[in-house]
């Protein structure tokens, strides 16, 4: 089995290159997913962000991600240390997760299984993957998009992006680099080739 990467910053594009290979037939486990699955339906999960963020936080069936975005990227002194503590009790148990998953869709003699996580090299995962994808766009473009999904101010999403690796640093790093500073049909081309290459190289 052949173990992908998938990463890049703030609105690159990495969910829609996700679908993309979703399309072609790749299993693909999206980090977000599974962390909203987790903090849905993991009572110690829950138990432990409402003791570090207050029972307000939470919601029958997740989390309030406004709010708790508010707590974590907010330009209070405090919330590097806060985003620490939801990165603590949220990424152990997704990469616990997903190692479970990567072990049984071994079993079941899969042949490329990918991970979309925007995280990858800020925690050092990079090792365990055989092969990693940057998706990047230009940084204004990056931006405007997180404006039009999210409604945060150009302030808010420049703070986010701050908190991770920039991107030129990993396009050094990757093995493969998807640039999404084009068309939705651009993206899909360079999606199909890289895709290809890996395929072929899997075997």
């Amino acid at each position: 089995m052949v173990l992908i990467g998938i990463t890049g910053g703030i609105g690159t594009g990495k969910s829609t290159v996700t679908q993309l290979l979703k399309e072609r037939g790749w299993t693909v486990y999206a980090s977000d997913e599974t962390a909203k699955a987790i903090m849905a339906a993991d009572s110690d999960v829950r138990r432990e962000l409402s003791e570090a963020f207050g029972e307000q936080v939470l919601t029958p069936n997740g989390v309030n991600a406004p709010l708790l975005s508010t707590l974590v990227f907010g330009p209070d002194p405090e919330c590097g240390q806060r985003l620490a503590t939801l990165n603590g009790i949220v990424h152990p148990r997704v990469l616990e997760a997903h190692m479970t998953a990567i072990q049984q869709e071994e079993e079941r003699g899969t042949r490329i299984v990918a991970i979309e996580s925007a995280l990858i090299y800020e925690i050092d995962l990079e090792e365990g993957f055989d092969y990693i994808i940057v998706v990047d766009a230009p940084h204004d473009a990056c931006v405007e998009r997180v404006i039009e999904r999210s409604k945060l101010t150009r302030q808010d999403v420049e703070r986010r992006m701050a908190e991770q690796i920039p991107m030129e640093e990993k396009r050094g790093l990757a093995d493969f680099v998807i640039d999404n500073s084009g068309s939705l049909e651009d993206l899909k081309g360079a999606t199909q080739t890289v895709a290809m290459l890996i395929e072929a190289m899997a075997g």
